[in-house]
């Protein structure tokens, strides 16, 4: 049997976005988020993307009834 199971790598659909607003790699805006490098004009887009992102999973959360099946 063949195992089709493949882990998530670490790899952030934010920097691939803000990558492509910005005009550079995704490996860039990496190492700006981690301090790598300093670019403040990504950060600042980074930073409202996710702030964006976190708003609206909350909205959804709020929004959508959502059921735990489990059984304690």
């Amino acid at each position: 049997m063949v195992n089709s199971y493949k882990p998530s790598r670490k790899r952030d659909d934010l920097a691939t976005i803000v990558a492509d607003i910005h005009g550079v790699t995704a490996d860039y805006v990496r190492k700006v988020r981690n301090g790598e490098r300093e670019n403040e004009e990504i950060l600042a887009t980074y930073m409202d993307i996710l702030e964006g992102k976190t708003a609206l999973i909350e909205a959804v959360k709020k929004t959508v009834p959502i059921h735990d099946n489990k059984k304690d």
